[in-house]
């Protein structure tokens, strides 16, 4: 049976057990890690925790919804066994209906056949680093090449670890300036998330100097064999000086020649899943779901505001 389950009732090792366990674990639904980015997940559950689907929860103007918390990619249904389209419309069907509002995404290996939901691809880039280096930097696109070697000459010099709050400070003076998304709870927030990783040994910083002057830094997550790319700041003279290509050659020539793979966190935005392509990773598609069972009136009302 599909049990709706709210966060003071769940069994978080029980659920974690569950995630392990699956055909595609992800860090993301980890309860620890969802304990970090949301404070009011939940989830369905079937029987004594033999496949889990989370979800997180807000309310406004005393609407019920579900959405997608920063810094994660997607939920889904976790489980051993296989998944079919028939049986996430179960699970569908067994979100309550207080949730008058959805909008989530569902992880690559999802088959969706729901008649009331706009559903849309994105994508995210990864990395086989399974080969020698040798073998994977053949896969370098020649800009990279290019930009590795600029570094080098430039005198670059890759320091491992650095702390969270320099790193979210880097990307939040560079990048972060131009997202209005991001407000200071959500930085609060991600400093946390990288301290809950290392403390858990489930996370490796990286950081780039130009002689005793920051210029990169990046931070990298790790579970079940797969490293993923969460966040990274560049200085505009490390841009320049090809800072995050130096970065991302020594991160894979680190942990090339074993079974591992590197998620670069993914960008539906052509630029940026270029850059990660430069490396010669691939695109992987998953779907991002949106259902709107708001009243007529509060459609029109919000239409209004757009």
């Amino acid at each position: 049976m599909i049990k709706f389950i709210e966060y003071k009732n769940i069994n978080k090792k029980k659920w974690d057990a569950c995630i392990n366990s699956s055909s595609n674990p992800s860090i993301f639904v980890y309860s620890w890690y969802l304990d970090v980015v949301c404070k009011d997940w939940c989830g369905l559950v079937l029987d004594d925790y033999e496949a889990v689907f989370p979800l997180a929860s807000k309310s406004k103007y005393k609407i019920n919804y579900l959405y997608q918390p920063f810094f994660t990619r997607y939920f889904g249904l976790f489980t051993k066994s296989k998944v079919t389209p028939k049986i996430l419309t179960d699970y569908f069907d067994a979100i309550p209906s207080k949730f008058k509002f959805s909008e989530f995404c569902l992880h690559e290996n999802s088959e969706v056949r729901l008649k009331n939901a706009d559903l849309s691809e994105k994508k995210y880039q990864v990395l086989d680093l399974s080969a020698k280096y040798e073998s994977i930097q053949k896969g370098f696109s020649e800009n990279a090449k290019r930009n590795v070697k600029k570094a080098i000459k430039a005198g670059l010099k890759i320091r491992p670890d650095i702390s969270s709050d320099k790193i979210v400070h880097l990307f939040k003076t560079t990048k972060g300036k131009d997202l209005e998304v991001f407000g200071s709870e959500d930085y609060k927030t991600l400093i946390k998330l990288m301290d809950t990783c290392t403390d858990l040994n489930k996370g490796q910083s990286i950081a780039v100097y130009d002689g005793n002057k920051l210029c990169a830094a990046a931070f990298f997550m790790f579970s079940n064999n797969r490293f993923t790319f969460l966040k990274s700041g560049v200085s505009d003279d490390g841009k320049a000086k090809g800072a995050m290509h130096l970065l991302f050659d020594y991160f894979i020539k680190e942990n090339s020649g074993k079974k591992y793979q590197l998620d670069f966190g993914g960008s539906s935005v052509e630029n940026v899943a270029r850059f990660y392509k430069n490396f010669g990773a691939k695109d992987c598609v998953y779907l991002q779901l949106k259902q709107n069972n708001l009243p007529n009136f509060v459609k029109w009302v919000k239409s209004l505001k757009k």
